[in-house]
């Protein structure tokens, strides 16, 4: 008895599997998160930046408050702007809770005087008084809507107080 024996052909390589097709899909998905973690950190950075921009002249605010009440003044002298940059005239340094970048004791009210994450000529905190209202102003690198939305006058720069006008743009 004799059996016939067939002979397998090799496949021709010129078709594509469902496999290749997902395992390089696969490929480029990884690629492709591995190039967003690479770029997108500039971007939280700043994110985070701003938002310390946010809390710090949020307790900023909350201090000079406290201080009004406890006082019955603004801290500072009257229409000078003070920004976190500039350390005043016998201030020890621009943090000193009592001599910061506003030369007034906070220390009641802050442990330290809040400075700007970045803390440059372009990224900085300001601070103005008349005595009947006060400004704060921070500007944003990526939360840029927030500074539209605060009711100030400068649609660059974060804005707290009660007089936004204080500060011109």
């Amino acid at each position: 008895m004799q059996f016939k024996t067939h002979s397998k052909k090799p496949l021709s390589p010129s078709g594509v599997t469902l496999l290749e097709v997902v395992l390089v899909s696969a490929v480029l998905l990884i690629l492709l998160g591995v190039v967003y973690s690479l770029v997108s950190p500039s971007a939280s950075k700043a994110k985070a930046r701003d938002n310390k921009r946010l809390s710090d002249i949020s307790n900023l605010d909350r201090a000079i408050n406290e201080y009004r009440i406890d006082r019955q003044s603004y801290p500072g002298s009257q229409n000078v702007l003070y920004t976190s940059i500039t350390t005043p005239a016998g201030s020890p340094n621009v943090y000193s809770p009592t001599s910061g970048w506003i030369p007034a004791d906070l220390s009641d009210y802050l442990p330290k005087y809040p400075t700007d994450p970045i803390n440059d000529l372009t990224y900085y905190y300001e601070y103005i008084q008349n005595g009947s209202g006060y400004e704060i102003s921070a500007r944003m690198e990526y939360l840029t809507e927030e500074p539209q939305n605060d009711g100030g006058n400068d649609p660059l720069k974060y804005e707290l107080g009660t007089n936004l006008l204080l500060i011109s743009p």
